[in-house]
């Protein structure tokens, strides 16, 4: 568990007077809140979402609002003027209140001030780019370009969502209300119609966002005070209350004597960090996966670590004894025992403590429990020379094989960098045996390691020596390296053939001109064109999300985020899906999995996008109002174009029947996928994550397409749209080209002049899209190769 200093004694801190006041709590040191990006996150998303819609005029649903606006009470619009005006003035008031507290928070007259200029900012630059050039609302109409956004609503949303993270427990719920009552108002008073409204609240989103993310808010640290009422309405008096030194994540240590003189750790999840808390777990279970219970109240984490505790106990475990669990006042409070002093290197490796240490391990096993976190930071010595186990909080009840195998191989790992392997191997297999070192040796990998653990310098050295080392005294054979299929300059070579060829074919027989392509280019409104680019940059995170669904194991986001980067840059050289699988292989192998795996998650996220795209298309034709035509002989031969794709198709499935090499792959690649169905039917929630990543990802890819089909030539809906990109995936994934190549350009310009653009200029957005999503992400994904191999993730 990661480890920070508070930069001040437990002795320095007072015991009173840190409390909460009426309206603010106390600035108890400065955070970085995931929440506080997530805001910025969605809020430019809201953004872009509706300034596209804003410059094309709005749509029905603004229509149909604005109507229904329209048809209501006049008691009705009364009560909404009004709570327009409290909305606005409750802001302004609660600013004010916050100049007034410069003296004892000056941060935050700071952080409101960034936030307005942010907001200012973005308002005027979504006006411009929405093309109305104009802030002033027109209630006269729905959604226009000359009514985007409703600087009201976005300046409120960025004042009180500042606020909130500064505000008592009871206001900062207020915050939340106000908002939604401000755009419900603002729409129903004629302010403006749904676009402008939510455009207004991702700007004021976006301008809170990068405000608190750049300022930073309070930490949420428990007041001292509360917590020693807190503990005296438990019945645990209590005396030299205060903060610990040593801070773990998540809540917040406090050290104490009781009053008998017997020291006390006290683990508080407090009221006002509520928030802020929950935030952060959410944010370690996605990125880091090791979080034991992300969805629990602060009591039930409280709960789980006494639960674990005293069940480690039953079981002859030593542990620190529990005092007391509960909640009092808005606080998860767990009173513990003192902690043990930290274990010395001579006490590590020390005959009698090795012994006593993987006797405790055995007796924890044993009673079916996982640690979750075995490192020696959590291995502390008692004063009678024993050893004790602390803090169960990533414990498990009735663990799995695995987990009590990482548990094996953490403690291993965590000895064998401080006293060396052989001493640490013997004790090992005297009080587990050898079938439970053999089970550990597939989780061997830093990948599979607690995060602290993995930063601990010689860490990759000694894990091999363990390898060697369990191997020669169970003799059972350490796991073969998985293959990795790396990129050849004759690869590139022929991907830039390939390209070549394609650009050739589409240009000669459907009769493209390059000279219209960048005449479209040069007349390019290059905002839109840009902003398209960055939005196809986050697609490998939702394929991220859907590679962590396919599997039951928990994997980190991040490197999962580099790996997809890699599988662009080998899959445009190579099979995408020998690539892909290989990449998989390798990596889940760090983590103690198998080649079966790897193949049978790649076979389920494969399943799971050909069905998104599939069900995404037959949407598209059965809710479509009327098809476009198609005319073989027309100007924009769109003809020509569909005959290529069909070729390509019809050449596809010949080369498959007539080559048994290939026909075996694609059955086996057909058995694997139904195989893999059984991970999704087991979880309901998995499958909906799996398939809902799929279909972010699409979404993600159509609104690139939108913003590419904006900025160099405006015309379908952003359905239409959406069609085009699921229809093109879905011919994608038919034709077996590395990269699509050629395919993907083909695909996306036949689809595009379906809908009214020029073969020229949709050509051109096909050519924009594919450099965005499929040419420029390779670039980076050779340096996602080699972070991935330098942090031991891939072999």
């Amino acid at each position: 568990m990661t480890e920070t200093r508070t930069g001040s004694s437990t002795e320095a801190l007072p015991e009173v007077g840190q409390e909460s006041r009426r309206f603010f709590v106390t600035a108890s040191g400065t955070s970085r809140r995931p929440v506080d990006v997530a805001i910025a996150a969605v809020g430019a998303v809201i953004v872009v979402l509706s300034t596209m819609a804003a410059s094309n005029g709005g749509g029905d649903l603004d229509s149909a609002v604005r109507r229904v606006a329209d048809d209501l009470p006049g008691w009705a619009t009364t009560l909404f003027n009004a709570a327009y005006a409290i909305g606005a003035v409750l802001a302004a008031a609660g600013a004010v209140l916050a100049l007034l507290e410069t003296p004892r928070r000056p941060r935050l007259p700071l952080t409101l001030a960034l936030a307005v200029a942010v907001t200012g900012i973005a308002a005027l630059s979504c006006s411009l780019l929405a093309g109305g050039g104009s802030l002033d609302p027109d209630p006269g109409r729905s959604s226009t370009p000359d009514s985007f956004p409703v600087v009201l609503v976005a300046a409120t949303t960025a004042v009180l969502l500042v606020l909130r993270p500064w505000l008592v427990l009871a206001y900062r719920r207020l915050t939340v209300v106000l908002v939604g009552v401000e755009c419900l108002a603002a729409w129903s008073i004629g302010s403006g119609g749904p676009t402008d409204v939510s455009g207004a609240l991702g700007v004021g989103m976006l301008g809170a966002g990068v405000a608190l993310v750049a300022l930073g808010s309070p930490a949420g640290h428990p007041d001292v005070g509360q917590v020693r009422r807190s503990l005296r309405d438990m019945g645990v008096d209590v005396e030299a209350l205060g903060l610990s030194e040593v801070q773990t994540w998540g809540a917040r240590l406090l050290r104490a004597e009781s009053r008998d003189g017997e020291p006390l750790v006290v683990k508080v999840y407090g009221r006002d960090a509520a928030d802020a808390h929950r935030a952060a777990r959410w944010w370690r279970t996605l990125i880091y996966r090791d979080q034991a219970a992300p969805g629990s109240t602060r009591l039930q984490l409280v709960e789980h670590e006494a639960l674990i505790t005293v069940l480690a106990e039953r079981a002859g475990v030593p542990v620190q004894r529990v005092v007391a669990a509960a909640e009092s006042e808005g606080d998860a409070v767990l009173v513990l025992g003192a902690v043990p002093r930290p274990l010395p290197d001579a006490a590590v490796a020390d005959a009698t403590t090795l012994q006593g240490t993987w006797a405790a391990v055995a007796r924890l096993h044993g009673a079916g429990l996982a640690h979750g976190r075995l490192t020696l930071d959590h291995v502390g010595l008692a004063p009678n020379g024993g050893v004790v186990f602390t803090d169960f909080a990533d414990g498990r009840i009735a663990a799995a094989s695995a987990e009590r195998a990482r548990d094996v191989a953490t403690l291993l790992t965590a000895q064998a960098v401080r006293v060396g392997a052989d001493a640490p191997i013997d004790a090992a297999i005297r009080e587990l045996g050898a079938d439970a070192l053999a089970a550990a040796l597939p989780y061997l990998q830093r990948a599979a390691l607690p995060r602290p653990l993995r930063a601990v310098g010689g860490v990759k050295g000694n894990l091999s020596e363990l390898a060697a080392a369990i191997t020669e005294r169970t003799g059972v054979a350490a796991p073969a390296p998985a293959p990795i299929v790396r990129l050849s300059l004759r690869d590139l070579i022929k991907t830039l053939l390939i390209l070549l060829a394609a650009s050739a074919l589409l240009t000669t027989l459907a009769g493209l001109d390059w000279a219209t392509v960048l005449d479209t280019w040069r007349h390019a409104e290059w905002v839109w064109v840009v902003l398209g680019l960055l939005v196809a940059q986050t697609t490998p995170v939702a394929d991220a999300v859907s590679t962590m669904s396919a599997v039951t194991i928990r994997l980190p986001l991040f490197p999962l985020v580099q790996l997809q980067y890699g599988i662009k840059c080998v899959g445009l050289a190579v099979s995408a899906t020998a690539g892909r699988v290989a990449l998989n292989t390798a990596f889940l192998r760090r983590f103690g999995e198998g080649p079966a795996t790897a193949v049978t998650a790649t076979a389920l996220d494969s399943f799971a996008g050909a069905v998104v795209n599939v069900v995404v298309v037959l949407l598209g034709l059965l809710l479509a109002k009327d098809l476009p035509p198609i005319d073989l002989s027309g100007p924009d031969d769109l003809g020509r174009i569909l005959l290529l794709l069909l070729a390509a198709v019809v050449v596809s499935c010949v080369v498959v029947a007539a080559v048994p090499r290939l026909r075996r792959r694609l059955l086996l690649a057909a058995r694997k996928s139904w195989e893999s169905l059984h991970v999704v039917t087991d979880s309901p929630a998995r499958a909906l994550v799996l398939f809902g990543s799929n279909l972010a990802s699409l979404l993600l890819t159509a609104v690139a397409l939108a913003c590419m089909t904006r900025g160099l030539h405006p015309g379908p809906g952003f359905g239409q749209i959406f069609f085009v990109a699921g229809a093109a995936a879905l011919l994608g994934a038919i034709v077996p080209i590395p990269g699509n190549v050629g395919v993907g350009e083909a695909a996306l310009t036949a689809g595009l002049v379906a809908f009214g653009i020029p073969s020229g200029p949709a050509f051109a957005i096909a050519v924009t899209q594919r450099i965005a999503t499929s040419y420029l992400p390779p670039v980076y994904g050779v340096w996602a190769l080699r972070w991935l191999r330098r942090e031991d993730y891939l072999g």
